[in-house]
């Protein structure tokens, strides 16, 4: 008896499945496209796919847009459209166009933060060109848009030709007073029905404020101490010949010096060891050579480095975080100078030495 009323009281704690949700009554969205021209007005874009079999691989069903006053109207107006209710927890990447994040972007993501159930690691892409033409436009050889434009960006992480980020990581830069954020930037290429990377989109304030080519990308990337799985690097080194690197390690000083009067000062040094894999002259065997070539990429490296500070400075983006340093250095200070105003003023000295650690074979 004392076991039939203990498994009884046991059946009463069981807590059950609260908040269920059968996906198979719902349309899963794994792409969004967030289009506004202006305030007020905001297009949102849904791919829809169709799962694959062993016969046939998933592929995009639906492209379907809609136009409201904000993110959550266009999405019940979509809604109505698809016949039953969207799941976006399976969102692999977001597509905010250019022209659209000129303005605050932070009320397009609003709907993400404040959803329990949003997908924090989807990727953050901004378009040049409409986001809601990057699903409509045809793609070659891919039938899912999500998975193209996500591969696309992760293979870009990985050889440091963008930084790292998602709906999670882009929001602390985004709010923090010491810090900016930077996003992805993507172009469609319709000849070849292709997406290219661009570069990267930086921000201030909550709005892109200027871009950087893939190339200063690379190099902004090395300066945070975020390298990829792989980073190359091409500089000229004597007349017309030039030299591609891989950069292997990388070692990163930072020194911030918060005076009482005047700007701050920051010292950043690099050691930096690489090798060698496209440099015709060769002769490499030869230690005079060597010597030579590692400080001329030496001051090549810096000279870049030194040329990308200036553009993230005169756009008064500090996706270094420097203004972190300072805040955690000496708070008081940090909000006497204004950092919005005082950041342009920072005064940056760069220090770069490259070694070369293999040349590769040669014949």
């Amino acid at each position: 008896m004392k076991k039939w009323v203990g498994l009884g009281l046991s059946c009463l704690l069981l807590t059950g499945c609260w908040d269920e949700r059968q996906l198979k009554d719902k349309n899963i969205i794994f792409g969004v496209g967030i289009d506004a021209p202006s305030k007020g007005e905001v297009t949102l874009t849904y791919t829809i796919p169709q799962p694959g079999n062993e016969s046939q691989p998933a592929f995009t069903k639906q492209v379907v847009s809609a136009t409201g006053r904000t993110v959550r109207e266009s999405a019940n107006k979509i809604d109505h459209k698809v016949g039953a209710s969207t799941e976006i927890g399976k969102v692999r990447v977001v597509l905010l166009s250019k022209e659209s994040v000129q303005q605050d972007i932070y009320p397009l993501l609003d709907s993400f933060y404040r959803n329990a159930k949003s997908p924090l690691n989807a990727k953050i892409i901004i378009t040049e060109g409409e986001a809601e033409s990057f699903f409509r436009n045809e793609l070659k050889g891919e039938p899912l848009y999500s998975v193209y434009y996500t591969s696309l960006i992760k293979s870009s992480e990985d050889l440091t030709l963008v930084p790292k980020t998602n709906i999670q990581l882009f929001a602390s830069p985004l709010l923090d007073e010491g810090e900016d954020a930077m996003a992805p930037l993507i172009k469609f290429n319709k000849e070849e029905k292709v997406a290219e990377v661009t570069g990267t989109a930086l921000f201030h304030n909550k709005h892109m404020v200027e871009k950087l080519s893939v190339a200063e990308t690379t190099v902004l990337l090395l300066m945070k101490d975020e390298k990829g799985k792989e980073a190359f690097l091409t500089f000229p080194v004597e007349k017309e010949e030039s030299i591609t690197i891989g950069v292997e390690k990388m070692k990163r000083k930072m020194n911030v010096h918060v005076p009482k009067d005047g700007p701050v000062t920051v010292d950043l040094s690099y050691q930096l060891s690489y090798r060698v894999t496209d440099y015709p002259p060769d002769h490499l065997e030869d230690k005079k050579m060597v010597k030579k070539v590692n400080k001329k990429l030496s001051d090549q490296i810096e000279q870049s480095m030194e040329k990308t500070m200036d553009k993230i400075k005169e756009a008064n983006s500090d996706v270094l975080g420097i203004g972190r340093k300072v805040n955690a250095k000496d708070p008081d200070r940090f909000k006497q100078l204004k950092w919005g105003t005082a950041y342009p003023e920072v005064n940056v000295k760069i220090h770069v030495k490259a070694e070369l650690i293999e040349s590769g074979i040669t014949f």
